[in-house]
């Protein structure tokens, strides 16, 4: 092999080690984020799911 292809698959492997470091980096860190606080659930509700039916709705409403 010569030595620029040498030098590319030296550089591709040290790009991909770097970038799968960051991402574990990253990981890790959202990780401790999402430990670290506290989330308020919410409960949402679709308009078309409420309590009284639908065809009663319509009876109500001209």
């Amino acid at each position: 092999m010569t030595y620029k292809i040498k030098s590319l698959i030296y550089f591709s492997c040290f790009v991909l080690a770097s970038l799968i470091y960051y991402m574990v980096d990253q990981h890790d860190q959202f990780q401790e984020q999402m430990a670290n606080k506290s989330y308020v659930e919410a409960n949402f509700h679709d308009a078309n799911s409420l309590e009284q039916p639908k065809e009663d709705q319509e009876e109500v409403q001209p």
